[in-house]
């Protein structure tokens, strides 16, 4: 298999049409003809996760976070961004991004959210005419976010407690009355703080919003606006993701190329 075959494959799920403008995706490290056998996966191309791929043998790296966002004027070991490029380069680990399109794809980080918290009949919070693969029609039910209902009828303080055991999180918060009743619930995996996105939870009628990174002002004009929030971390909404592109590449090759989860958690930061 080759780095060529990855990029096909990902435009079948999440084609890079779907990414926003401002997004840094496809392939960023390395070269399209490169084989690849050993596949590491991960959110974040950080030090650790390098390492990991270096000393595990590992000649390519799925993540979704870019590694490059910004234009790049040099490539040296005197910043993070260069110094993990060369490393990867010398080391011939090739490195592709799916970021906002893997966000909106269906199947993709909101779905792998959706599925975990236990939301039924899920549909986008914010629809988007998503193009489809090789110049297919616009897929239904791709787009940012996903709006759900939940199997029952519970309270805010006990959706909280179970979202914490369900999601693996210990350090999470919540704004709204915890006796407030929840039945239908939005969620944006990562960061989902925007005022767009909160609007679109209220518009759907939404009773509790579900994502990463909330913001004071944005909290305080939400609770204001009847919309519970809960707030379970920019990593862990999307952290979920990684195994089913495992799954899927797995299944693409036959199980005929390795692929592996990071063992490094992105939720902890190690400095020793």
């Amino acid at each position: 298999m080759t780095a060529q075959w990855i990029i096909d494959e990902f435009e079948k799920w999440s084609p890079m049409a779907y990414a926003e403008e401002w997004d840094n995706v496809g392939l960023l490290v390395g070269s399209a003809s490169w084989t690849v056998k050993k596949i590491l996966v991960a959110l974040d191309v950080t030090d650790a996760v390098i390492h990991e791929a270096i000393t595990g043998d590992f000649d390519f790296i799925i993540c979704h976070h870019p590694l490059i966002y910004n234009p790049v004027k040099r490539v040296t070991d005197d910043d993070s961004t260069g110094r993990k490029i060369v490393a990867l380069i010398k080391n011939g680990i090739g490195c592709y991004c799916a970021h906002t399109n893997l966000d909106k794809a269906i199947g993709g980080v909101n779905d792998c959210l959706a599925k975990k918290i236990g939301l039924q009949n899920a549909v986008p919070l914010i629809p988007e005419e998503c193009p489809g693969a090789d110049g297919f029609p616009a897929e239904a039910g791709a787009g940012i976010g996903r709006v759900g209902f939940l199997p029952a009828k519970t309270t805010l303080a006990e959706f909280f407690a179970e979202l914490k055991i369900s999601l693996g999180i210990s350090a999470m918060r919540f704004c709204g009355d915890g006796a407030k009743k929840i039945e239908k619930v939005g969620i944006c995996g990562g960061d989902g703080s925007g005022q767009r996105y909160i609007d679109a939870a209220v518009s759907h009628g939404c009773d509790a919003y579900v994502t990463g990174d909330l913001r004071y002002h944005a909290a305080q004009d939400a609770v204001e606006s009847g919309l519970a929030l809960v707030d379970i971390t920019h990593y862990g909404g999307e952290i979920f993701v990684l195994d089913e592109i495992i799954a899927r590449i797995k299944n693409a090759s036959q199980n005929r190329i390795e692929i592996f989860a990071s063992s490094i958690n992105g939720q902890i930061f190690d400095t020793e």
